[in-house]
């Protein structure tokens, strides 16, 4: 399974990060909920893609399995250190220092990995593929059989009627 390259998932990361930018400007405690909410969800959202891997055109599969659709389960298990660098930068002065270094640790661990993949990644089993790869990968819905020509009426069955 061929894996997106670093610079594609950290462009897709950017628009991701902009998006959680915005939620945090949001007031008070809602700010900080809907930017964590989203950060957890994001890729189960829109057929297991954030907004910033839809509009790239990446998508977040198992790594044991393709076939596998990955569920919220997994979006929140792989994003949880994400969620924990974002509560780390919130705080004064030692969470500037904290959280982008949870977050580059984050980044250091993907590009040592032969597999690119992050904490995260591991954590929940997951990759992440160019979108054409998923979805060779990813069982379309299956196709009904061709509709077959009408038989023609059994004249027993007609009871007459012509």
């Amino acid at each position: 399974m061929q894996k997106a390259d670093l610079t594609t998932r950290a462009v897709a990361g950017f628009i991701d990060l902009l998006i959680v930018i915005g939620l945090t400007r949001l007031p008070d405690v809602i700010g900080f909920l809907s930017a964590s909410g989203y950060l957890l969800i994001r890729d189960g959202l829109f057929e297991r893609q954030s907004v910033g891997k839809k509009l790239i055109g990446l998508r977040v599969v198992s790594s044991d399995d393709p076939d596998f659709v990955i569920t919220f389960r997994e979006s929140i298990i792989r994003n949880v250190p994400l969620v924990l660098a974002y509560m780390l930068f919130l705080i004064p002065y030692a969470g500037w220092l904290l959280g982008p270094a949870a977050a580059g640790i984050e980044f250091l661990t993907a590009l040592g990995d032969e597999q690119s993949m992050r904490i995260g990644d591991m954590l929940a089993r997951t990759g992440v593929v160019p979108l054409a790869q998923a979805s060779r990968a990813v069982p379309t819905h299956t196709t009904a059989a061709p509709d077959r020509p009408a038989a023609p009426p059994d004249p027993q069955q007609t009871n007459g009627l012509h």
